[in-house]
């Protein structure tokens, strides 16, 4: 039955025993929490599954979800995850810090795929579709390349195989200034009493960042004012976060290569996807390029490209009701969805 409402979001979390990280450390218990809208049918297969970027958490994507949105819960039960490292999941804050496992991509989302299966009881049925923006898509990525048969349609929105040289250069600069600060102690923060966090320096970051994640073009024809007030939100987002929890994501997305366990063979590893794939930049998009795009989409058997263009760049994919590009993006999806089925 369809309905205009979206439905009301339930928190859950799932716990892995004995997970053993690529570095080869382990947790003893590694929890992965969600937030499901909708549920899923008696057969398992329509589970939409959605993975945040690199500073989202679970509750990040949600205008994105709702009855004919991108995420369309009158078709999907829909499930947005906080990936290893923030929101419920387990995470440095928790109490290890700096000695948290320093984890991969390739970890988040093989302990998704296990949040899937065992956790949502999909065992060997397929996830309807699978998705993620930015780091959400490099998880997406990685786990079409290594579990190759879980998925049926999959979008990558504003993704990249690799982390290019630009988003090293921005986040290299983002960690020095966060060691500015002198409540980091050299990462030390924690061991004192009061716990201090290096706030000043995260919030600093966040505004140094922002101006990567836009073009040119927004910059010079955004009123300042209005650049200085999102410069200020990206600045309390980051901020928000225990420093070491953000540093570790950060981390992980700049490690970001899927020709890793490939010998640095890119088709070898994009050739293992097996899913219909929607890859959709932004045309703008400085911080990942587009050229990245462009092979992820050249190196899948079943890959569709699209652009969405918008001089928002890297921050194109961030849901706002009735703006060009949620428009654009939800036609999209909806579109490749569709067309999936009818194949």
């Amino acid at each position: 039955m369809h309905t205009s409402l979206r439905p009301t979001p339930v928190e859950g979390t799932f716990t892995i025993r004995n997970f053993t990280f690529e570095s080869g450390e382990t947790l003893d218990a590694l929890t992965i929490g969600y937030v499901m809208y909708g549920t899923l049918n008696d057969a398992r297969d329509n589970l939409c599954l959605v993975m945040p970027g690199t500073s989202n958490l679970r509750h990040g994507t949600a205008e994105h979800v709702g009855p004919g949105r991108a995420y369309d819960t009158n078709r999907y039960c829909v499930v947005c995850t906080d990936a290893i490292g923030g929101g419920t999941s387990s995470k440095p804050a928790d109490g290890l810090f700096d000695k948290f496992p320093r984890y991969t991509i390739r970890d988040m989302a093989r302990a998704q795929y296990q949040l899937a299966a065992e956790g949502l009881g999909l065992g060997s049925r397929q996830v309807a579709l699978l998705a993620g923006a930015s780091m959400g898509a490099f998880q997406t990525l990685e786990w079409l390349i290594h579990f190759p048969d879980s998925v049926k349609n999959a979008v990558l929105l504003v993704p990249a195989w690799k982390a290019g040289n630009t988003f090293l250069m921005a986040t290299k600069r983002m960690f020095d200034i966060i060691a500015l600060d002198p409540n980091w102690r050299g990462g030390q923060y924690h061991t004192h009493a009061p716990l201090i966090q290096p706030e000043a320096g995260q919030r600093t970051a966040g505004r140094h960042y922002f101006t990567w994640t836009v073009t040119d073009d927004y910059l010079e024809t955004t009123p300042l004012n209005t650049l200085h007030d999102e410069a200020e939100r990206a600045g309390n987002g980051f901020a928000s976060w225990d420093a070491w929890s953000l540093l570790r994501r950060y981390q992980a997305s700049s490690a970001h290569d899927v020709r890793t366990p490939f010998g640095g063979d890119l088709s070898r590893a994009l050739a293992r996807v097996k899913a219909h794939t929607l890859v959709l930049p932004c045309s703008q998009d400085r911080l990942l390029g587009l050229e990245n795009a462009k092979e992820i989409a050249q190196g899948i058997s079943n890959g569709h490209y699209a652009e969405v263009n918008s001089n928002k760049g890297h921050l194109a994919w961030r849901p706002s009701l009735g703006s060009p590009e949620t428009v654009a993006i939800t036609k999209y999806i909806n579109s490749h969805a569709l067309q999936t089925d009818q194949q």
